[in-house]
């Protein structure tokens, strides 16, 4: 390979990034038809967009430390074991460009940026912990344990009829006792199957773990897009699941009963860390009649640019993880 060739590489995969970066938004919704038929797919594909797109960025910048060669920065030992490594690194026959930008600042800034990305990450991400287990601390304090309808949920004296599901070590389903009293057996066993998905498909700690990484990335609108659509496709999820349970008409009657989400008495602001079985505007989800392919090219066209991403990374961060656990022996 060129040094040409792959300059002309990397500035195919940044493109991808721009696209990706800055009309993902617009594709996101031109697929929301699409996606919204398969909405454990649609989930996958927006986390996996939100991971891939910073880690492809790193990864480019740690190409381009391949072809761009500079004036060293380093003591001449170093340099050549830096240099050692990269060659070990490269998996590919490289021509180097000399360029003014020394190369380990190709290596050192990005990495740099990464690992405090990373710990803002790890931050936010015990914040929102904290801050659950306060909330659910709260919300179950006078909750009493009792089975219903084959599940084992939390009951909460209160008037207003609503239904949440904490993560299962905060409590798991939790409803008023508003709740059961206004819905009738199959209405309520559509909403504790709703929420049962919920926790089986591990939804609170893919919304902390999404909400965390774009608390860092708002910057980036296809991140700052993704991060508020992906709730939508979950309760979508959650719907299908239990209308495999329970008729799809019973789930209908019941969000029309629960209506908008309601917070539990004695929360302060907003119950975080809880996902709630509430929201009519899902209704049309429900019933309504299929758009046909409507979404479908959109759809393939932001998938198939996540995959090329994602595709890059692994080689790119693969290559270099490899050449550290050897110990940066040249082959």
């Amino acid at each position: 390979m060129t040094a040409a060739s792959a300059l002309t590489a990397a500035l195919i995969i940044g493109i991808s990034l721009a696209v990706i970066g800055f009309f993902g938004p617009a594709l996101l919704r031109h697929a929301a038809p699409a996606l919204a038929k398969t909405p454990r797919l649609a989930a996958t594909l927006l986390v996996g967009g939100i991971l891939v797109w910073p880690t492809t960025l790193l990864a480019l910048s740690l190409a381009l430390a391949w072809v761009l060669a500079g004036p060293a920065l380093l003591p001449q030992k170093a340099a050549l074991v830096c240099e050692q490594c990269l060659t070990a690194a490269n998996p590919f026959s490289v021509e180097s460009i000399q360029t003014a930008l020394p190369t380990v600042l190709l290596l050192v800034i990005p990495t740099v940026i990464a690992a405090m990305c990373t710990v803002g990450i790890a931050a936010q991400f015990m914040a929102r912990v904290r801050c659950s287990r306060s909330t659910a601390a709260r919300v179950q304090h006078e909750a009493y344990r009792r089975p219903l309808l084959g599940y084992n949920v939390s009951v909460v004296h209160d008037h207003r009829p609503w239904a949440l599901t904490f993560s299962p070590r905060l409590g798991g389903i939790t409803l008023s006792s508003g709740a059961i009293d206004q819905l009738a057996d199959d209405e309520l066993e559509a909403v504790l199957a709703h929420e049962q998905a919920h926790m089986d498909q591990r939804h609170h700690i893919v919304t902390a773990l999404v909400d965390s990484i774009a608390a860092q990335l708002r910057w980036v609108p296809f991140i700052r897009e993704a991060a508020e659509v992906l709730p939508d496709y979950l309760e979508i999820a959650a719907d299908q699941q239990a209308c495999r349970k329970v008729n799809t008409t019973a789930l209908v009657r019941a969000l029309l009963v629960l209506g908008e989400k309601k917070i539990p008495t004695g929360t302060i602001g907003s119950a975080a860390g809880t996902l709630f079985a509430a929201g009519p505007g899902r209704i049309p989800h429900l019933v309504g009649s299929s758009t046909g392919r409507k979404g479908y090219v959109p759809a393939l066209a932001a998938g198939s640019q996540i995959l090329l991403l994602g595709f890059v990374s692994v080689i790119v961060l693969l290559s270099y993880a490899i050449a550290l656990l050897t110990g940066c022996s040249l082959p």
